[in-house]
């Protein structure tokens, strides 16, 4: 067995319905080395996770041919119970993995299987709570968890058991900015003080070149490049052909040497490396920084707003109650861009759950124009404004992705012929249209992500509001989200959207609202929001990396605040 943790051999795999998902894996992962799994949706990257604990191919079926060895044990011949005890994984929907009465009870679940001694069982819940933020939320029910809790909960199941490999498919998709970082440092203190062996499925670049030993990039089901971050991330080029996203401040110095027409060398894959290679250019008087035109301010709105929240309080009824939403105001008015942030658990998607007509409000009220909310029912209420869930799952039920889309506009009493246009329009919009007839539960998690934002773009509604709209999205998914929305908005749409990727909130919002522990905390254009982040660190946020970097060489004179990559860019400038 020697240092090898987990070895592939020649691995192919073909799931049921025929779509080959692996072809031809070769694979050795040493004890205690921490491996990242890059590439775009659909390259294979859940199926090579499933593979390692026997999910595949003792529950999903399907053909494998080639050999996965694990720690020993050839997955083949042996059943997932007996893998499970040396192989934890965390999937990518937490709510697949969550089934126990209460908080405490989920992660000692595990422990107990293991036999372990009530005392170490304690500590280890008190321990794993403590890291994941859960603690004080023992006696909580699961399902009345947010998104990046439950996520978390999954999380602390599987870190209370130790195990000797721990496999995470992307395992922070729904976790906000510092939870994402606490994450990491984890699954950095567990490889170093127990050796653990880690494997990583994740789109997060900025996070994978902090933690990762190695990198290993699959495209269609092929391993097409492998090694450290920094010789990954320095493939800028191929990684942009399959859409595997860089560090942002990695392009930054590319682009740079390339407009001073300067040699590439040592390139920066983290903040800090950044900060040094820039200054360093600076010093040698090979960039300096540029004055930037002031930027757009927002008009200041009149009138009736058409979403007004007024003193709004929300208590989840328990046992025991949680009081999610306390005294909360705002207003946004009719073509606004607007962010929200917020740790998990800070009343994000409570709030428009209340906006919506989801729940009733326990105080105070939720306007439409000036109307209560409570005057429509929701159908009512959802031909003005749809919500698009964080969790697909829960949006989804026809028999096919055309059926789907058809089930709302077919409910508003549309003609067939304009039903059908919409179905269309809108799974073009998401890039689904080659796959009208497949039944939904077939289709990624990301996939199922386009196809709820195509659901509610059939109802073509005055307000568009989006809960996480990029979970489970590779680099080119998120942005092809993003981008329809940004059309919509063009076009006059409202458009509220929920979300902890902040390179997303700083590209596209005009106006940020940062929520904490139920409250709204700062409501502001998005350029002043991200202008402070030692505020927004103690939300268990922060600005974008790009952002970041322009922030520390603000001493030097860089001008203002960069909130994307391009205005990084446009502020440097070689000196002739």
């Amino acid at each position: 067995m020697g240092n090898v943790a987990i070895e592939l051999r020649s691995v192919r795999y073909q799931y049921p319905d025929g779509t080959e998902a692996l072809k031809g894996i070769d694979l050795t992962i040493e004890r205690g080395e921490c491996v990242t799994i890059m590439g775009q949706n659909g390259a294979g990257k859940t199926t090579l996770c499933l593979l390692l604990n026997g999910i595949i191919p003792h529950i999903k079926g399907g053909i494998l041919e080639g050999d996965v060895i694990v720690d020993g044990l050839n997955t083949k011949r042996h059943p997932v119970y007996e893998l499970a005890q040396r192989v934890g994984i965390v999937l990518q929907d937490p709510d697949s993995q969550l089934f126990c009465p209460d908080v405490k009870s989920e992660v000692c679940f595990g422990l107990e299987n293991l036999g372990v001694s009530r005392d170490e069982m304690l500590r280890r819940l008190e321990w794993t709570l403590e890291i994941v933020r859960l603690k004080g939320m023992e006696e909580l029910n699961p399902n009345n968890l947010s998104g990046g809790q439950k996520q978390r909960l999954a999380l602390a199941a599987v870190l209370a058991m130790k195990p000797k490999i721990l496999v995470l498919d992307e395992p922070t998709s729904q976790l906000d900015p510092i939870g994402t970082a606490e994450v990491f440092s984890v699954i950095k203190t567990l490889k170093e003080e127990y050796c653990a062996t880690i494997v990583i499925a994740s789109h997060k670049s900025e996070e994978i070149a902090e933690f990762a030993d190695r990198v290993v990039v699959l495209h269609r089901g092929r391993i097409v490049t492998e090694g450290t971050p920094e010789e990954i991330f320095s493939k800028i080029d191929l990684l942009k052909k399959i859409y595997v996203k860089v560090p942002d401040v990695t392009v930054a110095y590319v682009e740079t040497c390339h407009k001073i027409k300067t040699p590439i060398e040592n390139v920066p894959i983290r903040l800090r490396e950044a900060y040094e290679v820039f200054d360093h250019l600076r010093r040698l008087r090979r960039i300096r920084f540029k004055p930037q035109p002031e930027a757009e301010k927002i008009a200041n709105r009149k009138g009736v707003p058409i979403i007004e929240v007024r003193n709004l309080w929300y208590v989840y009824p328990g046992p025991p109650p949680v009081t999610a939403l306390k005294n909360v105001n705002l207003k946004i008015f009719e073509g606004e861009f607007v962010g929200i942030i917020g740790q998990n658990g800070s009343g994000k998607t409570t709030l428009v759950k209340n906006i919506i007509g989801l729940l009733k409000p326990t105080r105070g009220v939720c306007l439409f124009k000036g109307e209560n909310i409570s005057k429509y029912t929701v159908s009512e209420l959802a031909r003005h404004i749809g919500l698009v869930l964080q969790n697909p799952e829960t949006q989804l039920f026809a028999l096919t992705v055309r059926e789907e889309v058809a089930f709302g506009p077919r409910n508003l009493g549309l003609p067939p012929e304009e039903v059908e246009r919409r179905v269309d329009e809108a799974l073009k919009l998401v890039g689904l249209e080659g796959v009208k007839e497949v039944y939904p539960p077939l289709l990624s998690f990301g996939d199922k992500k386009k196809l709820s934002v195509a659901t509610v773009l059939a109802l073509d509604p005055e307000v568009i509001i989006l809960d996480e709209p990029t979970t489970g999205q590779d680099y080119k998914g998120r942005y092809q989200i993003m981008e329809i929305v940004k059309r919509l908005n063009e076009r006059g749409k409202t458009v509220i959207v929920i979300s902890h990727d902040m390179d997303l909130i700083a590209k596209y919002t005009e106006r940020t609202i940062v929520m904490g522990l139920g409250h709204v905390l700062i409501d502001d254009t998005t350029r002043n929001v991200f202008s402070h982040p030692e505020v927004l660190e103690k939300t268990y946020l922060k600005p974008p990396q790009i952002t970041m970097l322009s922030h520390m060489l603000s001493k030097h004179g860089f001008p203002g605040v960069a909130l994307t990559l391009d205005e990084f860019l446009s502020a440097v400038e070689g000196v002739s």
